[in-house]
């Protein structure tokens, strides 16, 4: 009787995806296990390739088609499995154990080139399973050495990971990175449209761009760092290298377009049921917690003290929403009223910045001292490539040039960890003189108040309690139950402070124009605005 021919099922595999559309290594194997097959006397099977491709051998990842490999064996598809050789089959023991016992129980024979492993002997197994074990440790410790190599060299700047950020080009001979002028012009443009109203997915159409990854570049990928992180669990590595690169917007712009989407979460949201003219402004001033608006079900609405903070505070804390608001605009139309006052409160709000300002312009000089360090170590690489320079001299001054850089990084790192969030002395007193010009617009204007939507006022709110003061601390309207029950309040604005107690039953503004001397008319017409105000009447 004839000896029958074995059908062999080829597993053809490489690593990534570059060296699978190369298909060097790929022909390679699919030659050598041809004439393999033609020497022991066998056939493949049909569609022999259908197990080829782009797929690691090494432990924990998805390897879906050996697993389909697996699944076949037990359906009389084939007769025996080849690879070009062991290390082709797997790099993880424990896979390997489970597939060569599927492929036992199936019946089907396991050849590595011209060689036949019989899985029924103990010798044979033991063989594939140390070359299996070798195989794994050299895979993970050329993983482990790629990863530290691709670390050191992002350290010194060099992508060494995925797409370069948006906007940005590389050049490899001289390590130097640069900008796409057509790309950045885009970017300021969107910005530029996004800060006066326009919606992100509006400008993502424009631009034929994708909304979120818009958005990403915007926020997160327009400044001078990238940050790229290295993770490998099996060989413990997980860490994230910021890197140096130009930038497409300026510090402030970045700051706009977030304090702008800040915005977009609070005043210029969509439309809800219940509006609140101090939601996101209002905190307890025991905990620091921000307030969030409630009305019940007789249509009366408050700010309550958040519960389950990490301060422990006094949750049942609660202030009626059309009390604190009114005397909040009183107050401030108050300030519009007395010109010296407000004069006298202008110059107090623009505060003595001079430790930020000190450390500005130490930034300052690092970043120029930053750009000459790495503008010498381009030219230590022009002059390797020149032959001015030998290996042994440009080894040492680049390791000098290196340190230097590092440096400096760290310095400006540290400089600007103290001073973000914390505003300019200029950018206070813009803010402060915008905030300035609004009340005296609204409080020189007979009628203006009534006539203001909600979303005027809560522009005015907006622009008042717009940012940090000096010290980095939120600006808005900070509440206190006091231990006699009355409720105190402390106005932090871009104009400076306000103190004042909530009164039992509210405000009555012909007592109040009578105090802080406003013109009774000025003062009902406020009073009037704010009791008709969508915030707490419904």
């Amino acid at each position: 009787m004839p000896a029958k021919i074995l059908r062999f099922a080829p597993l053809v595999r490489v690593s990534t995806e570059g060296q699978a559309q190369r298909g060097e290594s790929l022909r390679t194997q699919k030659d050598e296990i041809i004439r393999a097959v033609k020497a022991l006397g066998g056939t493949l099977i049909d569609d022999p390739w259908r197990y080829s491709g782009q797929e690691h051998a090494t432990a924990t990842f998805e390897r879906k088609k050996l697993d389909q490999l697996l699944k076949d064996a037990a359906r009389d598809r084939f007769d025996a499995v080849i690879v070009c050789d062991a290390s082709r089959w797997s790099r993880d023991n424990g896979k390997s154990k489970q597939g060569l016992d599927t492929l036992r129980k199936a019946g089907v024979r396991f050849f590595a080139g011209q060689s036949e492993y019989d899985l029924y002997k103990p010798a044979d197994t033991l063989f594939l399973g140390m070359a299996t074990e070798i195989n794994e440790f050299v895979a993970l410790e050329q993983t482990r050495k790629s990863i530290n190599n691709r670390i050191a060299r992002a350290k010194r700047g060099v992508p060494t990971s995925g797409k370069l950020p948006y906007g940005r080009t590389f050049d490899k001979e001289t390590e130097t990175w640069g900008i796409d002028e057509e790309k950045q012009k885009k970017i300021v443009w969107a910005a530029e449209q996004y800060l006066q109203g326009e919606s992100i997915q509006k400008l993502a159409a424009a631009l034929d761009m994708n909304h979120v990854n818009l958005w990403k570049i915007l926020t997160k990928r327009s400044g001078d760092k990238w940050e790229v992180r290295y993770r490998a669990k099996r060989v413990a590595i997980d860490e994230t290298v910021p890197i140096q690169i130009p930038r497409l917007l300026s510090p402030e712009t970045i700051k706009k377009i977030k304090k702008r989407a800040a915005a977009n979460k609070t005043y210029y949201h969509g439309q809800y049921k219940y509006k609140y003219l101090l939601s996101r402004v209002i905190f307890c001033a025991d905990c620091g917690n921000a307030m969030f608006g409630q009305t019940n079900r007789a249509i009366t609405s408050y700010y309550r003290h958040p519960r389950g903070r990490k301060v422990e505070c006094d949750p049942g804390f609660w202030v009626r929403a059309d009390e604190i608001e009114t005397a909040v605009f009183f107050k401030l139309f108050a300030l519009a009223g007395d010109s010296p006052g407000l004069e006298a409160a202008l110059a107090r709000a623009i505060p003595d910045t001079a430790k930020i300002d000190s450390l500005l312009a130490q930034r300052q000089t690092l970043q120029k001292e930053l750009k000459t360090a790495n503008a010498e170590k381009e030219n230590i690489v022009k002059a390797i490539g020149k032959g001015i320079l030998s290996d042994d001299e440009a080894a040492e001054r680049m390791t000098a040039i290196r340190k230097q850089i590092e440096s400096l990084k760290s310095a400006i790192d540290s400089i600007e960890a103290q001073t973000q969030g914390v505003p300019t002395r200029t950018q206070i007193k813009k803010q402060a003189t915008l905030a300035k010009r609004m009340l005296e617009s609204v409080f020189n204007r007979p009628g203006r108040i009534a006539k203001m939507t909600f979303e005027e006022k809560c522009k005015l709110v907006h622009t008042f309690f717009d940012g940090h003061d000096a010290e980095g601390k939120r600006l808005g309207v900070y509440v206190r139950k006091n231990e006699d029950g009355q409720v105190s309040y402390s106005i932090r604005g871009v104009l400076g402070g306000l103190e004042g107690l909530l009164r039992q039953g509210g405000i009555d503004p012909i007592e109040f124009a009578e105090e802080t001397g406003l013109p009774v008319e000025f003062s009902q017409e406020v009073y009037d605005s704010l009791s008709q105000c969508d915030a707490y009447y419904r």
